[in-house]
């Protein structure tokens, strides 16, 4: 897992670019097959481009960092990510700084998973936020919040952990359309660098 040093807090309409990730960090081992993340990195080629380029052009819905306000994370996604290139890993500070540190939602929705993935996310939540998408958050160090519950756009679901299949504490992060981890964009217009890593700071509905 790769884990950038911070540099001075960001808007969350800005990022602070960083070098792209060397080719020597370290990666997480391949998730067991039978896993849910496993699961979802089989979505098919033909399906996922699809869904791309329908959601590059259409509205999304408001999605803020999944973290407390005035807190910088940076994020980061490298080749052979799963389930997707387009997944984020997120940390903060260096070390295990971040382990333990709430995990909020980025929008109010329906919880739709809450459970442990021992082959690939470990604890993970999922949470339906209408007409298709949805929001995962995973390796977490305990789950807050259960299948059915409705949440706010700014419940604490958990806390950053290491479990599941890492190899040091991290929040893995996905933006999914139908299915499919697409870009990630918070609020009105900061999408994610790929690979990063870049800072994300949260300044609203916190």
């Amino acid at each position: 897992m790769f884990r950038p040093a911070l540099g001075v807090a960001v808007a969350l309409a800005a990022l602070t670019i960083a070098p792209a990730l060397s080719a020597s960090a370290v990666q997480d081992p391949a998730p067991a097959p039978s896993s849910y993340e496993a699961q979802r990195a089989a979505v098919p080629a033909a399906k996922a481009a699809a869904v791309r380029a329908q959601v590059a052009a259409a509205e999304r819905p408001l999605l803020r960092v999944p973290f407390r306000c005035g807190e910088t994370w940076s994020g980061a996604s490298r080749v052979g990510h799963s389930p997707s290139y387009y997944a984020v890993d997120l940390n903060w500070g260096s070390g295990s700084d971040d382990l333990g540190k709430p995990v909020k939602t980025s929008a109010a929705g329906t919880v739709v998973r809450s459970a442990y993935d021992a082959g690939g996310y470990g604890n993970y939540i999922e949470i339906a936020h209408g007409d298709g998408w949805h929001t995962l958050y995973a390796h977490l160090q305990d789950r807050g919040v259960a299948v059915n519950d409705h949440v706010t756009d700014s419940s604490q679901i958990g806390h950053v952990g290491g479990t599941g299949n890492v190899t040091a504490p991290h929040l893995h992060y996905e933006q999914i359309k139908d299915g499919v981890v697409v870009a990630a964009k918070f609020g009105t217009s900061t999408w994610v660098a790929y690979p990063g890593p870049a800072g994300y700071t949260r300044t609203r509905d916190c």
